[in-house]
């Protein structure tokens, strides 16, 4: 039998996006919240972070074997 990686794991491009995602939101919130930022570049923190995220989860994971 071969060794299944866990659907959770974050090799599967959507769990990485997902939390991509999900701290982009979250952190251009706090930072929404303590600079108030226009609608324009709130929604550009919420999209650079969620690159960065994806960049750094992607290139920081675990090769398979």
């Amino acid at each position: 039998m071969t060794e299944q990686e866990s659907r959770w794991s974050l090799a599967h491009t959507g769990n990485r996006v997902l939390l991509a995602v999900a701290v982009g939101v979250v952190l251009g919130g706090l930072c929404n919240a303590t600079a108030d930022l226009p609608t324009g570049a709130h929604v550009l923190t919420i999209v650079g972070i969620a690159a960065v995220t994806y960049l750094l989860v992607t290139l920081l994971r675990r090769p398979r074997r």
